[in-house]
């Protein structure tokens, strides 16, 4: 049995790599369309605000229904829809076609990720949890760095329709996660779903007033995180910097990869010594690397930009596991608000600061205002009501290991 729920963790792992790859083809491919097909910059934009909108409004709903009812959508049929949806709309010039096919794929990664990560925490030893969420966005976030590389390659040299071949590399996944979800269905479903009912689970008194906080939290970490990835070119770029694109590229590769190992820290560390603590911390550190990016210059500024990088995803997994353990029962509620709805707010706060931007004359000014979230989040975090690490796993004790 355990071996088997391991399958299915690893399973559970790698569909969030395949699914995560395929989602920034979108802005890569969206130039040679314009081109190609002499769609306006409305409707290219249109194309990624439906992707991204529909990803971040379903997460939460679908999670959701899937801890009332029981039912979800088998994570296999969503790497598939992942996959196909963006891969095969290269090959057509109708824009409602190519419409449907990337809303198709919004709709798998959508349905996705609630799915995955419940069935990463219910089968994660209690005590790994952190480390095992970690692992989990981890590999979405490797794969969400390379995707772009990917694609650029595959168009530079071999045209925009080669974009359809890498539907293989879903296709095969797929197949592999039904083949181990299958053979759990036959070991080990039975035995989990009769003798470890999710619904008897208790939640906290006032559970709804952490939970709420956090949610909060994982907004502002995103308005901010999401505006520096967006904005950090234009700013190394068009600002004083004067930077080429190869070697602002580099920074932004550099910086989303030290988020990963910031992802790994902080599952392994809250592990060890709580989630609220390491969520405070991180949210404390990242305040001083944050203020580096806009206060230096040279190698110092590159630290602000590494480290801030590092703590922001460092509080990512912490918070997105504390919310898993605030609602032991609805896991897939609490993984659609924190991986869905939060980046949407996310992407929304990034486009307040590019208005700001345009009314104040000035990007760097803009961004520094984001200051007040990440000075903000660490004095909200000690307010969180969480309860001790040894209680949770008292309570959790009968899930399967």
């Amino acid at each position: 049995m355990v071996t088997e729920s391991k399958k299915k963790i690893y399973s559970s792992i790698g569909g969030h790599f395949l699914v995560d790859l395929y989602s920034p083809f979108l802005p890569i491919i969206l130039p040679v369309l314009i081109t190609n097909m002499n769609l306006s910059f409305f409707l290219a934009g249109f194309m990624v605000t439906t992707y991204n909108v529909t990803s971040s409004l379903v997460q939460p709903v679908a999670g959701l229904f899937s801890d009332r009812t029981g039912k979800k959508v088998p994570i296999w049929i969503c790497v598939l829809l992942s996959s196909a949806g963006i891969s095969l709309a290269v090959l057509t010039n109708n824009y409602l076609l190519m419409l449907a096919l990337v809303s198709g794929a919004a709709l798998g990664n959508a349905l996705f990720h609630p799915a995955a990560m419940e069935s990463v925490y219910r089968l994660s030893p209690i005590e790994k949890r952190g480390i095992f969420n970690s692992i989990f966005t981890t590999s979405g976030s490797i794969s969400y760095s390379i995707g772009p590389l990917i694609a650029g390659v595959m168009i530079t040299f071999f045209g925009l329709s080669s974009i359809a071949w890498l539907v293989i590399p879903g296709i095969l996944g797929a197949v592999w996660i039904y083949s181990v979800d299958k053979k759990f269905n036959t070991l080990v479903s039975a035995h989990y779903e009769r003798k470890k009912p999710v619904s008897k689970q208790k939640k906290e008194r006032y559970w709804w007033v952490p939970a709420g906080l956090v949610v909060f939290l994982c907004s502002l970490r995103a308005w901010t995180y999401v505006g520096i990835i967006t904005y950090l070119p234009a700013l190394l770029i068009l600002g004083q910097h004067g930077m080429d694109t190869i070697t602002t590229s580099l920074i932004v590769t550099i910086m989303l990869f030290i988020g990963v190992a910031g992802q790994i820290a902080g599952g392994y560390l809250s592990d060890r010594y709580g989630r609220k603590n390491m969520l405070v911390f991180g949210f404390a550190a990242a305040v001083p690397f944050f203020c580096l990016i806009f206060l230096s210059q040279g190698w110092l500024m590159y630290s602000g930009i590494f480290m801030y990088s590092f703590f922001a995803c460092f509080c990512y997994v912490t918070s997105v596991t504390m919310m898993q353990e605030l609602l032991p029962d609805s896991v897939g509620f609490a993984s659609g608000l924190t991986l869905g709805l939060c980046v949407g707010v996310g992407g929304i706060g990034a486009a307040i600061i590019g208005w700001a931007a345009d009314n104040m004359g000035s990007l760097p000014d803009a961004m520094f205002l984001m200051i007040i979230p990440t000075a903000l989040s660490p004095i909200l975090a000690l307010f969180i009501r969480y309860p001790d690490q040894r209680r949770i796993r008292g309570r959790d004790a009968d899930l399967p290991e």
